[in-house]
């Protein structure tokens, strides 16, 4: 079966060869590799162009800049392989990644196949992607991925199966007969959006407990700050992938429980994402405007009585925030982004 490598690329030219390099010399040969040059100033697209010259396999196409989700659209409508794998271009893939994730399907044909992964900080394996739920390979059935996703409500920043459009398998005919494509409107939790949609029409899941995916860790994720600090309502994508699980539980009987879940994810990734803000923008007048843009906001409101805190999760932001105190709303989120990130103010 051909499986469809589709790599993003964007102003990576500092990690970009060693990513296509570890897809090409996958040990599974049945593969194309598609790079979408996202509009790159920089030179990734005359690296993209030199593999495609030594790799047959290797495909170019070169967009405007649109982001990664148009980038990863713009792969799936070129691609012709059965399944599609994703890697990001300042990621890496283990050399019996694919052949791995291909021998699950066979063996189980679940219509998506999970890799665990690598976390890479300073060139250095800093821990495990496993969140530790499945302790072993496992076949997942509609009610272990439903549990799981009541697990991502009630901690949407532990658990992280959903969190990645990257290390899995997934089928192509399910993504074309379905039309699932990724919200270019989202620059963030497009991923979780895109998966929960997926899940939505495959036919089970399969969790494979081994690393075969290096993903990079950065101490300044600059081009992240860069985003936020030019628009923070950027990071607000959790409300779009928040309606997309309400979605998916509703069409397998969403009960009180779940929707009071839903709401308290809804209060959870709010905080978090403010959290953010405060520690990368210095800008106080922006920041202020953004916060009270949060803080009033009716589904909010609404979803404070769902908010049940857990070990990690602030108690005083939620009632600064009913109480519309906006300035001691960020003096608290800025404090727990320097306690949580370290960021330098």
């Amino acid at each position: 079966m051909l499986i469809s490598i589709i790599i993003p690329v964007y102003n990576a030219e500092k990690y970009l060869e060693r990513c296509i390099e570890s897809a090409i010399h996958q040990i599974y040969k049945q593969i194309e590799i598609i790079l979408v040059n996202d509009g790159s100033t920089d030179s990734s697209e005359q690296i993209c162009n030199k593999y495609a010259g030594i790799d047959q396999r290797v495909k170019v196409i070169t967009q405007e800049n649109s982001g990664p989700s148009a980038a990863r659209n713009n792969g799936m409508k070129n691609a012709i392989g059965q399944f599609l794998f994703f890697i990001d271009a300042d990621d890496y893939i283990e050399h019996d990644a694919i052949s791995l994730l291909a021998q699950c399907y066979r063996r189980t044909k679940a219509d998506m196949i999970i890799g665990d992964f690598n976390k890479i900080l300073n060139n250095q394996r800093s821990g495990s992607g496993d969140d530790g739920v499945f302790t072993k390979n496992k076949r997942l059935t509609k009610q272990d991925i439903i549990e799981y996703n009541r697990k991502y409500l009630k901690r949407p920043n532990k658990y992280q199966l959903l969190t990645f459009a990257w290390a899995r398998l997934y089928r192509a005919a399910i993504i074309r007969d379905n039309n699932i494509y990724f919200n270019t409107d989202l620059f963030t939790f497009e991923d979780v959006a895109f998966n929960i949609d997926y899940m939505s029409f495959g036919n089970g899941v399969f969790y494979l407990r081994k690393a075969i995916y290096n993903h990079l860790i950065y101490d300044d994720d600059m081009s992240v700050a860069m985003t936020i600090r030019k628009n923070p309502s950027r990071l607000l994508g959790y409300k779009t992938a928040l309606v997309n699980i309400s979605n998916f539980f509703n069409k397998y009987g969403a009960t009180a429980e779940i929707k009071a879940e839903i709401g308290h994810a809804y209060i959870t990734l709010t905080i978090s994402q403010l959290v953010r803000v405060c520690g990368q923008i210095d800008d106080y007048r922006r920041v202020h405007a953004f916060t009270n843009e949060v803080i009033d906001d009716p589904l909010l409101k609404k979803n404070f009585q769902f908010y049940s805190p857990v070990k990690g999760n602030s108690r005083i932001i939620p009632i600064l925030m009913r109480l519309k105190l906006v300035w001691l709303t960020i003096l608290v989120c800025k404090y727990k982004a320097h306690k949580r990130y370290k960021y330098k103010q």
